[in-house]
């Protein structure tokens, strides 16, 4: 069972791991922020090895929303973008994990789906190109998470971006808070249109109004049972982790809905 450190940002690191082993999760993905400290490799092994031994294995590097993350902007920023892919690369390397999870690119203001697609997509698709050259020899991969903000909550822009790339390597992570919020009427068919594309989801509830507020599963108002319908119908067989991040009573509610999150690994076939 998967948690995702984010949902305890104001809690310590050593804090964060303990509550979620004490509500039965056996992995975790980290998130960039929790780790400041860990400034070395030297360091981050140490804390690898400190979570292995309350039996947390190592589940992902959420570094979504990084300010260097700038792909639309000058060539400069662009090649800021694209180091700081490739430093968070190693940085989830050194952890033992290959998956670095990031996103695809706030919409830049007053644009529509036909600019993403004229402008973004080439750029989008060049930047990855270049993190994708440096991650795969070292065994790593990337995964956009889709917010209501970015152009990959454009279904079109978001199958020709992963369709130009190294399906291996390169997939992308369905957030259900997320699709909840910038797809309020048809976030159930996002699932089948992006099919196998979709390599980790991240597993919570909405008021389907506020972007960054990921409720515990069941507490909102998503149909939760559907989506996990339509993600059994395309026969996935990806990673999940429990995302409770802007929820305001997490450890509260995480037993539950670690619980909640084991009833869907079972109903899809996953290891959790």
């Amino acid at each position: 069972m998967r948690g995702s450190s984010i949902t305890l940002e104001d809690y310590t690191l050593e804090e964060a791991l303990r509550v979620f082993r004490d509500a039965g999760c056996t992995s975790i993905e980290m998130w960039k922020h929790h780790l400041k400290r860990c400034k070395t490799e030297e360091l981050r092994k140490e804390f690898v090895a400190h979570a292995k031994g309350l039996g947390l294995s190592m589940g992902g590097l959420n570094v979504v929303g990084e300010d260097y993350f700038q792909p639309f902007g000058s060539d400069l920023q662009l090649q800021q973008t694209l180091d700081g892919l490739k430093a968070d690369t190693d940085f989830a390397l050194s952890l033992g994990t290959k998956d670095v999870l990031i996103w695809e690119g706030r919409a830049p203001q007053g644009t529509t789906e036909s600019d993403w697609m004229e402008t973004c997509l080439p750029k989008l698709v060049e930047l990855f190109q270049e993190a994708l050259a440096f991650a795969v020899p070292r065994g790593g991969r990337l995964l956009v998470e889709p917010h209501p903000f970015t152009v990959g909550m454009s279904d079109k822009l978001l199958v020709k971006l992963c369709d130009s790339l190294d399906s291996a390597h390169f997939g992308i992570t369905f957030d259900f808070c997320h699709y909840g919020v910038g797809r309020p009427t048809d976030y159930v068919d996002a699932v089948r249109v992006l099919g196998p594309r979709i390599r980790n989801i991240h597993f919570s509830d909405s008021d389907q109004v506020t972007s960054e507020l990921h409720f515990p599963p069941n507490a909102g108002r998503l149909k939760i049972n559907a989506l996990l319908d339509a993600f059994k119908a395309i026969k996935y067989d990806g990673t999940i982790a429990l995302d409770l991040y802007g929820y305001p009573l997490p450890v509260q509610a995480l037993p539950a809905a670690v619980a909640r999150l084991r009833e869907a690994c079972d109903f899809l076939g996953l290891v959790g």
